[in-house]
């Protein structure tokens, strides 16, 4: 009989998406039944915020994808318990991308950004109030981070390319991840001690991006 243990579960699905890799050639993967629903039992409930995105953001698969309608800019959240952000613990999120068109960015941003509410507009530059990995690899503190001041490169991503946030806020350090294959440290100043919440940014219309959970590949 499989025991109930959280981390190994974890490090199983990592292991499946790593396994998997881009979405494109992503299939069901032909486990047993009891498998499968022992690597469901701990799966974090993962979706879009609907109040914190903007009117011109589309919510579908049970708000799981997001589609963007508009141009410019567009930051969505995802949903946290309670509505508070991650002040302590490790956190994993990873996303598939359809039809990049602009600057996508997978990002995590502070307390302050989710209160200003500025979700469809593009923060000022030289505010650091989040840490991003942009669709044309740029690792920087701002978001959606389109002129990268303060950051360096990283490999870039494309449509149906998987990515990841890793995000450990008991040694404050942010990692990314692109079709399973970690990308190493991204950010280690300024984390700890803040609260914050994961979000995505859109910029092009259609553009559009699904949380990758256990159902997408079970």
């Amino acid at each position: 009989m499989l025991q109930n243990c959280e981390s190994l579960q974890v490090q199983c699905r990592r292991v499946i998406i790593r396994t998997v890799g881009s979405r494109k050639l992503l299939r069901r993967l032909p486990l047993p039944r009891k498998l499968i629903n022992w690597l469901r039992e701990y799966d974090e409930p993962a979706a879009f915020d609907p109040y914190c995105s903007s009117d011109e953001v589309v919510f579908s698969n049970n708000n799981e994808t997001i589609t963007f309608t508009g141009n410019g800019y567009s930051t969505t959240l995802i949903l946290t318990p309670d509505g508070r952000g991650y002040t302590s613990g490790k956190h994993e999120w990873v996303f598939y991308f359809n039809n990049c068109r602009g600057q996508v960015a997978v990002c995590v941003v502070t307390a302050e950004f989710k209160k200003a509410r500025a979700f469809r507009t593009m923060p000022a530059i030289g505010r650091n109030i989040g840490w991003a990995y942009n669709q044309i690899g740029f690792l920087t503190f701002e978001v959606p981070i389109w002129e990268a001041i303060g950051g360096h490169r990283n490999e870039s991503y494309h449509t149906w390319d998987m990515i990841g946030i890793l995000l450990d806020l008991n040694k404050g350090t942010l990692g990314f991840m692109k079709n399973g294959r970690e990308l190493g440290t991204a950010f280690c100043k300024g984390l700890r001690g803040q609260e914050v919440f994961p979000v995505v940014s859109l910029c092009s219309g259609r553009e559009q991006v699904t949380i990758v959970t256990s159902r997408t590949y079970l």
